[in-house]
C-alpha cells in the first residue's frame, strides 16, 4: 500500500485508481486488515495477533508495532483516496483506523517491537526503526532517537544488508552525521569484488546480487543525505552532509510529470527542471525555501539556486 500511496503523491494519477484496477487493490488491502483485527475489551482498542514482524527472529507476536502502523496507514490512505474518488468508504475502516493499537512505552518513551518485547532482546534486522522511514509514522524526535538508541546495539551484526541504511536515515533525520556514517560504513561490507555485487549477509552468505541491500543503500542517499520525503502536497528536501562529501548530484527525479536534477553542496543548491509535464492537467512547479518562505518558479531548461537549506517542491501558487 505504501508504494501505491507514494506513486499517487508523486504522479496524482487518478486514472490508475479509477479505471485501471488500482482502487481494487487498495480496497482489498483495507478489507484484509479489517479481517485481521480483534477487539480487546480491556484496552478498548483493536489488536492484530499472530504476526511475524520484519524481525524474523520472532513469530506469532501480538501487535507488531511496524505491522500495526502499516495497517493504520493503509486504512487511512484507502479512506482518503476513496473519499476523493467519491466511493463509499465503510465506516468500519474509519473505526479500526482510529482505534488500532500502535504500541508506545510512555515510561521509556520508545516503541516496543511488539507486546511483551523486553529492551535488550536481540532482533534480526531493521524493524521498529522503519516507523520513522519509510512509514513516516508521526512521533516526537525524542521517541525517534530512543528507538534508534535501543535497537541499534541489539540488531544482529550479521543481519541483512538493507538494515544499516535504515539506521543511517534515522540518524541523518536527527542531524547525527557521525552516527549515520558509522551505519553507512557497515553497508560496504556487503559488497563483493571484483564486480561490486551485493550479498545478503556481510560474511558472504545468503542471496547474491541482493537487490534489497542495493535499494536500501540508494534510499540512504535519496532520503538520508538529500533528505527527500514524499507527501500528499509536496516533495520535501533537506540536505545533510558529512565532511568527506563535497557535492551530491541526483538526476532524473520525477515529480508531477516533470523531471528535475539536483546539485547539492554545503553552501549552494541548484535545481534544474530538465523536462516539464506535457499533461495540461498537471500544474507548474515551484521551490519553497523553509527558512525564508521564498518561492522560486521552476521552468523547463532553467535552474534555480539558493544557499543550501531545507525546502520543498509543490504546485505553483497562484498569487492575486
Amino acid at each position: 500500500m505504501l508504494a501505491f500511496q507514494q506513486y499517487f503523491c508523486i504522479t496524482q494519477d487518478l486514472k490508475l485508481f479509477q479505471q485501471e484496477g488500482g482502487w481494487d487493490v487498495v480496497q482489498a488491502i483495507a478489507q484484509y486488515w479489517c479481517s485481521r483485527v480483534v477487539w480487546n475489551s480491556e484496552e478498548e482498542n483493536y489488536h492484530i495477533v499472530g504476526v511475524m514482524p520484519p524481525d524474523e527472529y520472532h513469530c506469532t507476536v501480538a501487535n507488531s508495532v511496524y505491522t500495526n502502523a502499516v495497517a493504520q496507514r493503509s486504512l487511512k490512505f484507502a479512506i482518503d483516496l476513496g473519499s476523493q474518488l467519491h466511493f463509499v468508504v465503510p465506516e468500519e475502516w474509519k473505526e479500526i483506523m482510529k482505534k488500532l493499537k500502535v504500541p508506545l512505552d510512555k515510561s521509556r518513551w520508545y516503541h516496543p517491537e511488539y507486546d511483551g518485547y523486553c529492551p535488550g532482546e536481540p532482533v534480526k534486522q531493521a524493524d521498529v526503526v522503519l516507523l520513522g522511514f519509510p512509514v513516516m509514522y508521526p512521533m516526537e524526535p525524542e521517541v525517534r532517537r530512543n528507538d534508534l538508541e535501543i535497537y541499534e546495539p541489539v540488531t544482529d551484526p550479521q543481519g541483512p544488508a538493507m538494515t544499516w541504511s535504515m539506521f543511517a536515515i534515522g540518524w541523518l533525520e536527527l542531524k547525527e552525521i557521525k552516527r549515520a556514517q558509522q551505519q553507512m560504513d557497515k553497508c560496504f561490507s556487503n559488497i563483493t569484488e571484483p564486480f561490486k555485487i551485493w550479498v545478503e549477509n556481510s560474511d558472504g552468505s545468503g542471496a547474491v546480487n541482493f537487490l534489497t541491500g542495493m535499494g536500501g543503500f540508494l534510499q540512504a542517499i535519496f532520503f538520508g543525505y538529500a533528505g527527500f520525503r514524499i507527501s500528499r502536497s509536496c516533495l520535501k528536501f533537506g540536505p545533510v552532509y558529512p565532511d568527506d562529501i563535497k557535492q551530491l548530484d541526483i538526476t532524473g527525479i520525477c515529480y508531477l510529470g516533470s523531471k528535475l536534477n539536483f546539485t547539492l553542496t554545503k553552501e549552494k543548491t541548484i535545481i534544474k527542471m530538465t523536462e516539464s509535464s506535457s499533461n495540461l492537467h498537471l500544474p507548474a512547479l515551484e521551490v519553497v525555501l523553509a527558512g525564508t518562505g521564498e518561492h522560486l518558479s521552476l521552468k523547463e531548461g532553467q535552474s534555480v539556486s539558493f544557499f543550501t537549506t531545507a525546502g520543498w517542491i509543490q504546485k505553483e501558487s497562484v498569487l492575486p
